[in-house]
């Protein structure tokens, strides 16, 4: 890993943002004509085999060992066909730009998984005040008086988190894989989630029914390409060269520009509650983030 962050880390970084960023538009748009569940089941299967021909093209191949399949299998299904899934479906009734900000809350989420799931990644006070204020940001962002009548859309807006919750289940499984280059992982996971969500999709949704628009195929591609082969690479590239702390701070930027994607290619306007939601929850990842005080050592006698 580089010791110091170049120029050429900055701008994968905010690649990598937009990609991200853009897929909530992307799913916003294939659904007008698809189901969700051909959505996620499109891009995985058109990442996968981007994927499968970058790992070849280097000269890999994938591991055969059962253990490592349990792990592919696990982050598959939690990690990509689950929350793909989720979200699509979510989007139904959810603006991607809200979508966007609601995925922010991914670095809060893992606070509290790490509290209860690890060791060395318990809560402090000053975590838990950023989890306090962020999560502040979601009750404003989806209004206290919605949560109480849990209506359609806020059980959409309940499930884009339950889908970044995956993101975060993922993460944590993924600390425990055996060693492998980024590249065979992200083929292996792609591959284990494309075989689970397309044979559900061909017997839950019959997509040779569906009459598909050229906007929604061309989505799928987009969504298939950029936010999930692509960014899976760019990802690993980030944390290779700049670590993992380095790569949290695009959860500073995806919402930022999910806002700006939603609002110049969808024309959708955010509402004053919106931009104080993001505020709220990014303070709070901010605020979570912030040194620690060292503790005072005892006086020795």
């Amino acid at each position: 890993m580089s010791n110091k962050v170049e120029t050429v880390d900055y701008l994968v970084l905010v690649a990598l943002s937009v990609m991200f960023s853009s897929s909530f538009m992307f799913i916003k748009i294939a659904i007008e004509t698809l189901t969700p569940l051909m959505v996620a089941s499109g891009r995985l299967m058109i990442a996968m085999v981007l994927l499968y021909v970058f790992m070849k093209f280097r000269g890999e191949s994938l591991p055969m060992d059962r253990r490592s399949w349990l792990f592919f299998i696990a982050i598959g299904i939690v990690g990509n066909a689950f929350p793909f899934f989720i979200i699509s479906w979510a989007e139904q009734t959810v603006d991607s730009s809200v979508a966007g900000i609601l995925i922010a809350t991914i670095p809060l989420i893992s606070y509290v998984v790490g509290h209860f799931a690890t060791q060395d990644e318990k809560l402090t006070p000053l975590k838990m005040l950023g989890l306090l204020v962020g999560f502040g940001g979601i009750i404003v962002l989806i209004g206290p008086a919605a949560l109480l009548n849990l209506g359609d859309n806020v059980v959409s807006q309940l499930a884009v988190i339950l889908g970044g919750c995956g993101y975060v289940a993922a993460s944590f499984i993924g600390r425990a894989m055996p060693p492998m280059s980024p590249t065979v992982r992200a083929t292996g996971v792609l591959i284990t989630a494309t075989i689970i969500a397309v044979p559900i999709c061909l017997i839950v949704d019959n997509p040779w029914t569906a009459s598909p628009s050229l906007a929604s195929i061309g989505a799928v591609v987009m969504l298939g390409i950029f936010p999930t082969a692509i960014a899976t690479i760019l990802l690993f590239f980030i944390i290779i060269r700049a670590g993992a702390t380095f790569l949290a701070l695009n959860n500073y930027l995806n919402p930022v520009f999910a806002i700006i994607l939603g609002f110049v290619f969808l024309a959708e306007v955010p509402e004053a509650k919106t931009y104080l939601g993001l505020l709220l929850i990014l303070g709070g990842v901010v605020i979570t983030q912030l040194p620690q005080k060292a503790k005072a050592q005892p006086a020795k006698t």
